[in-house]
């Protein structure tokens, strides 16, 4: 058989030139988020599926990149489900990995811990213009804080963040509360039972409000979370998560839905199943 030399569909190879400005933006963030305290920390690309199927990662959970189970483990004729063959897969973002990491070693961190973290994630999503299965996110958390101050500095560093690397302040963030929409809706007689479904609304580019895609479908580029969006192409969800778009060139080539990874005693990968990629999720802005 012979090799390919092309990278795996929604993958990209990245040159000298690219990767040196990559480098120098991925210094600026992590050199301003260590002035504001937060340590670097890094999780392994591969979670028990248990973790990554834990109704956590919303649509994420359906663009799952799974990983067979191999050896005497994997039993093709027991097998009832696709969850019977897999036994764990890539990483889709950085949040659920550091719940698990926090949770294992909590007892040897410091209180309030503030969590940095840049690495790759994969998403066996439709490839597109700006969207390949595997990029890179940056990640800061504030762990063991719950007042308003954690989330202020959380903006706050984010902003300088990108001060530091966007042209003349060229960005805008917006920030909304559920807690306040709810509040508003509970005082105009609405019934609690559903709210949270009911509340789900994104900002448009312009300004406007306009009702989340309940099906889905994609959000042509707007987010909705519980504390803000940054344009101009990073988002930040209620951890302060700031998807990074260096990844975001533009893709061309044939659609491959693929998003089961083989499981063969060697160690090498081989599809093994399909799954129609699903709908864009609320974690990225897309160009």
């Amino acid at each position: 058989m012979a090799l390919k030399k092309k990278p795996v569909t929604g993958m990209r190879d990245i040159l000298p030139a690219e990767m040196q400005v990559r480098e120098y933006v991925m210094n600026q963030i992590r050199e301003t988020y260590r002035s504001f305290g937060f340590t670097q920390v890094e999780t392994p690309c591969v979670e028990h599926i248990e973790n990554l199927t834990s109704k956590q990662g919303g649509d994420n959970e359906k663009l799952i990149f799974k990983i067979l189970k191999r050896g005497e483990k994997l039993n093709l004729e027991a097998a009832e489900t696709e969850n019977d063959l897999t036994d764990s897969g890539l990483r889709y973002d950085l949040t659920l990995p550091l719940s698990r990491y926090y949770s294992n070693n909590g007892a040897q961190l410091p209180s309030p811990f503030k969590a940095l973290q840049m690495g790759s994630v994969w998403r066996a999503d439709r490839p597109q213009r700006g969207r390949f299965r595997q990029f890179t996110q940056c990640d800061i958390d504030i762990l063991g804080d719950a007042t308003n101050m954690a989330e202020i500095e959380l903006i706050l560093a984010t902003t300088t963040a990108l001060g530091r690397i966007c042209p003349k302040n060229a960005f805008t963030v917006r920030i909304n509360d559920r807690g306040i929409l709810k509040g508003m809706a509970l005082y105009c007689g609405f019934p609690e039972d559903g709210l949270e479904e009911g509340m789900k609304t994104v900002v448009s580019t312009d300004g406007s409000l306009g009702q989340s895609n309940p099906a889905g479908g994609e959000d042509d580029g707007m987010l909705d979370n519980d504390d803000g969006m940054v344009d101009d192409g990073m988002t930040q969800d209620e951890n302060g998560m700031v998807d990074n778009t260096m990844d975001g060139a533009e893709y061309s080539g044939e659609e491959d839905t693929t998003n089961v990874i083989g499981g063969a005693d060697n160690g090498e990968a081989e599809p093994a199943d399909t799954q129609e990629a699903g709908s864009a999720d609320d974690g990225e802005v897309q160009p």
